[in-house]
Parts: structure tokens; sequence; C-alpha cells
């Protein structure tokens, strides 16, 4: 049998919860599918990596996990790291599409050992669109 694997997302204030909105409008997902931290207002860099620690280690320990972080070098990032080993992917730069495409692999059984963080990278780079420029007759 193929290994299975969680996701939880790290973002600055209540940005993981507007991704979770968006997920169970889209996709019908429930809240037991992934899980979300979120580094708020005047909370200290020690609580929130408390929060962190506490989670990866205790909620996922000894699981596959994707962790999701909203921007490369912020503050879930910087926090997030130390936490990195074989069984964890930490991604950081997520958008809508990226989430999306990983939560619909892993809805659809996609496992751990055929999940490819790359090409989703790559896919969800491309959605990006500038539309005055598609519109104005030039190339997306």
């Amino acid at each position: 049998m193929k290994d299975a694997f969680d996701v939880l997302m790290i973002t600055h204030s209540s940005l993981c919860k507007g991704y979770e909105g968006a997920l169970k409008l889209i996709l019908d997902i429930d809240d037991d599918d992934f899980g979300t931290l979120s580094f708020e207002n005047a909370e200290s860099l020690e609580d929130f990596s408390e929060k962190i620690k506490t989670m990866i280690d205790g909620v996922y320990k000894d699981r596959n996990l994707v962790v999701l972080l909203d921007l490369p070098g912020g503050s879930p990032a910087n926090v997030s790291l130390p936490f990195i080993n074989s069984s964890r992917k930490f991604i950081a730069g997520i958008n809508l599409p990226f989430v999306l495409e990983l939560m619909t692999m892993k809805k659809n059984g996609i496992s751990w050992e055929e999940l490819n963080i790359e090409e989703i990278c790559e896919n969800a780079s491309r959605s990006m669109v500038f539309y005055n420029k598609l519109l104005d007759g030039g190339n997306v």
C-alpha cells in the first residue's frame, strides 16, 4: 500500500483561513483534510515556533506532510524550516491554483510517492495571467 500525505498551511494572519474557505467552496473538502496555523499580530516568534512544533512534531508526527507557506523568507517560513526532513515537503509562495491542484490530488488518492511538487509549482506559476496584455493581443 502506498503512503498517503497530510497538508498543513502556515501563513501570516488569517490567510490560511481564506484558503480554507475557498477549498471548501470549490472542492467541498472537510476540515480534517488539512490543517492550518496562523502567525497572529503581536504573537512572539517563540510562541509561534512552539505552535508549529506542537503541530508538526505532535499531530503530524511519523506522517508524510506537505507544509504550505505563504511567503518565502517570511516569519512562518523561517520559523518552520528547522522542521524539514525526508517525510516533509515545504513549499513557500503558494497561490490558490497550487493549493487547489495539491488538494485535488490528495482527494483523488495520489500517494506520497506519486506526488510531484515541482510539477505543481510549475503549473501554479503558469496560472498567473496579465489580462491587459492578453486583451491587447499579446501572448500570455
